[in-house]
């Protein structure tokens, strides 16, 4: 869901300081060594920032990596959170796949046309095997494609279809998919979980068990799923029969464990009890990176933290509020506090790993909106303006350790300049439903979110804050904004589409009801004698664990 700074020294504040969260969190440091010419193994000062790690040299048997949650469901069409994403990306492929870089390959379909703008044509590989033994066809494809697309089965990556007008096998290894109109994001999508293909006939013979614990995915990944025990683990072995012989499974089996608490997952990376994770806690960078157990790693994420305003009739209505606050807030002291440094300030809704092209357009249109003047004194003018406001309540989880630290530096960022702001505390589940829930989120004014993009498209965040969209939880119209983004995913011209989106850029910045904070960096543990993941935020879109084995993921180069 990127990262090179986007912010300018001018941009930054270091006066203000974040007391509460600074009091409970430590600023940790941390460094990076060169590795495998661009791989980092932190130690001490500022993370570095990697792409790759050195390839296996040797088979693993079993590696034990942990999940921060035990996934509710692994049917590709019914996953939106990070857990189950780690595990099914290495069961199930997509049409197209995303490289480290953030570009887009050819994967179950070896080539692809775009004729005309309104028609993609797909063409299959030939002999590509799912694990129960059956050769992928068109009409598998099209089985899958259909079935992502279809709301009433609960489908989560629906949206990437509603543009869609057909999608019909038109040969035994051919699938054309005609739009309504063009749309540069469905093509981007079939690199993502919305491109996942399926074997048609297990999945109609598990019905609505597919995915849970007694049914298994019947996909072509480098994996296949051997067991599900709930509330132990979840294993995936290799799968010989995979259909790119060169570049087989470099380890045998996987157990993923669920380890809700954070502290509980560094002191298993400490003990040696797990031996990979993704989504490291901040608060243990510090113990990992001197245990000589084994290494942290960075790399790059098209993430964004953002403060969402749910509510335009309260204390955030008036867009010089909204302004003040986001001027007030002080994102280093932040990034300090609750990521241990790992983080880049973010003054705009879509980070740095979104420029899938264009990026020195981007670039400097972000710069251009970081290095507005932003001073506490100026916050306060812009409020005195507004008049008195409403208190401000501002809903937060415990369960994410970082979120308490922003909203903590927004209420006394908000004091500051003489706003009222509240924190709610919610529990974990109950958070979770105000994601989906508009009357949970009655009385509420805000909440806490990182977004992360699956496809290399600025685009692709901006859909949300359209009027019309789901995820535009304050109901903020600007008709400019939405004809800018609108126009944009129908512009195939590069360099005019990244026109477009830097406009309503502008707009979403200036009449900011989705305030960016950070943009994080991926942390990603091995012990020692592993090697060979992408350190890259793609995790949740490849199989990550095909190049994983023995080796030494710090050798230098």
């Amino acid at each position: 869901m990127p990262l090179s700074p986007i912010g300018s020294s001018g941009a930054r504040r270091s006066a203000v300081r974040v007391a509460a969260a600074s009091a409970a969190i430590a600023a940790l440091a941390l460094s990076g060594c060169s590795a495998a010419g661009s791989a980092a193994r932190t130690t001490a000062g500022p993370p570095k920032i990697t792409t790759s790690l050195p390839g296996a040299t040797g088979q693993a048997k079993t590696v034990k990596w942990a999940l921060y949650n035990e996934p509710t469901s692994l049917d590709p069409i019914k996953i939106s959170d990070f857990p189950p994403q780690q595990v099914i990306t290495n069961v199930c492929e997509s049409m197209l796949k995303l490289t480290p870089d953030m570009t887009i390959e050819p994967n179950l379909a070896e080539s692809y046309d775009n004729p005309e703008p309104t028609k993609w044509v797909f063409h299959l590989r030939s002999g590509v095997k799912f694990h129960d033994g059956g050769t992928m066809t068109a009409d598998d494809v099209v089985y899958s494609m259909k079935r992502s697309a279809n709301y009433d089965l609960g489908s989560m990556v629906a949206g990437a279809y509603d543009q869609v007008k057909s999608i019909t096998a038109t040969g035994p290894l051919e699938v054309t998919v005609t739009l309504k109109q063009p749309d540069v994001t469905f093509f981007q999508e079939m690199a993502t979980s919305s491109g996942r293909v399926v074997s048609r006939a297990t999945s109609e013979q598990q019905g609505e068990k597919l995915g849970t614990p007694s049914a298994n995915v019947d996909c072509t990944g480098p994996f296949k799923l051997s067991e599900w025990k709930p509330g132990e683990r979840i294993t995936i072995e290799k799968f010989d029969g995979y259909w790119d012989s060169k570049h087989l499974a470099k380890t045998d089996r996987l157990d993923f464990t669920f380890v809700r608490d954070a502290a509980s997952r560094v002191n298993g990376m400490l003990s040696g009890e797990i031996q990979g994770a993704w989504n490291v806690p901040p608060s243990g960078f510090a113990k990992l990176a001197q245990s000589g157990k084994g290494d942290l790693f960075f790399g790059e994420t098209s993430g964004a933290f953002i403060g969402m305003v749910t509510n335009l009739n309260g204390g955030l209505k008036d867009t010089r509020v909204r302004q003040a606050l986001s001027m007030a807030v002080d994102r280093e002291a932040i990034i300090t506090a609750a990521m241990a440094g790992a983080a880049d300030p973010l003054y705009t809704v879509a980070s740095s790993g979104t420029w899938g092209y264009e990026k020195p357009k981007f670039e400097a249109a972000s710069k251009e909106i970081a290095a507005m003047p932003r001073s506490v004194e100026a916050a306060k003018k812009l409020v005195q303006e507004a008049g008195p406001q409403p208190k401000i309540t501002l809903a937060v989880t415990s369960a994410q350790p970082e979120m308490p630290i922003v909203a903590a530096e927004m209420q006394r960022a908000g004091k500051e300049i003489g706003l009222d702001i509240a924190l709610k505390t919610l529990p974990e589940d109950v958070y979770n439903s105000l994601y989906s829930d508009a009357k949970a989120r009655e009385g509420i004014d805000m909440i806490f979110t990182t977004w992360q993009t699956y496809y290399p498209d600025p685009v692709s965040l901006y859909v949300f804050l359209q009027s019309d969209n789901f995820y535009n939880y304050a109901g903020w119209k600007n008709p400019e904004f939405d004809q800018l983004v609108a126009k944009a995913r129908q512009t195939t011209d590069e360099a005019a589409r990244a026109d477009l989106l830097i406009q309503a850029q502008k707009i979403a910045a200036e009449d900011p009801t989705w305030i960016p904070v950070f943009q994080p960096y991926n942390p990603v543990y091995l012990a020692k004698g592993l090697t060979g993941v992408p350190t890259a935020a793609i995790q949740h879109n490849v199989p990550w664990a095909q190049g994983l084995g023995e080796g030494d993921a710090a050798a230098k180069p």
